[in-house]
């Protein structure tokens, strides 16, 4: 859903060219993965994939960012493209992209514009609301894990309390019945997937201090059922099934 809610911004803005900078853990492999797949579906094209190699010795010197810099400028020489996507889940090395390519490009993915479930500059919706409730109960920001896990028990609470029930078989079949709904503080309905119990929701993409987009794009990616049900694994696409 991430990657999908990515390339769909950017195929929205017709930056079609993406240069894939892949780090070396199974995390940005699993992530580069995502966004190959989301770029053939939505009509992007990668147009130089590189693996990131270079271990700088001395970023802490004080010469060490003329070293980067230089790296950072060969690394993407060469080839045209518009954004470069990197995927790089163990932050490594990503934050060391951003300004230093050698032409003016956008940087996205797991730095940059980055998409997630929930994110620090999130006002719509009524969302200032839970942010300063989180930020006066946990006295700091909101992460996207904390907002999965407080989906999660509110869910539970959603289901139990209209399906007036609290016997698990009866909670976890509202959960998944096409009555449930849940409001999440990003303007839409979200719900579960009945295939493989995967919550229906927008995509935030935003940097550390402005929310760029939501995806998906009103009215651009259409779908017979449900326009969140372009982010992700739809039911033709997967033998996965909830048991």
């Amino acid at each position: 859903m991430l990657a999908d809610a990515l390339i769909q911004y950017l195929a929205a803005k017709r930056w079609l060219g993406i240069l894939l900078v892949v780090g070396r853990g199974h995390g940005d492999r699993e992530f580069a993965e995502d966004i190959r797949h989301a770029a053939k579906k939505f009509g992007a094209r990668i147009v130089q994939e590189k693996p990131w190699t270079f271990i700088p010795g001395a970023r802490r010197t004080d010469t060490g960012h003329f070293a980067i810099q230089a790296e950072v400028a060969s690394f993407t020489q060469g080839f045209s493209y518009d954004v470069l996507v990197v995927a790089d889940e163990e932050d490594e090395f990503g934050d060391q992209l951003l300004y230093r390519t050698s032409d003016p490009r956008l940087v996205a993915g797991t730095h940059g514009l980055v998409p997630s479930a929930w994110a620090r500059p999130h006002e719509q919706w009524g969302a200032t609301q839970l942010q300063e409730r989180f930020l006066h109960r946990a006295k700091r920001w909101m992460t996207d894990r904390d907002y999965a896990a407080w989906m999660a028990v509110r869910a539970i609470g959603e289901a139990a309390t209209r399906s007036k029930s609290t016997g698990p078989a009866a909670v976890a079949a509202f959960l998944r019945s096409h009555r449930f709904e849940l409001a999440g503080y990003k303007g839409a309905r979200l719900s579960f997937r009945p295939w493989d119990g995967q919550l229906r929701q927008p995509i935030l993409l935003a940097d550390a201090r402005s929310l760029v987009s939501v995806s998906p794009p009103p009215g651009r990616f259409l779908h017979q059922f449900s326009e969140l049900d372009t982010l992700g694994v739809d039911k033709p696409e997967t033998k996965c099934r909830m048991g």
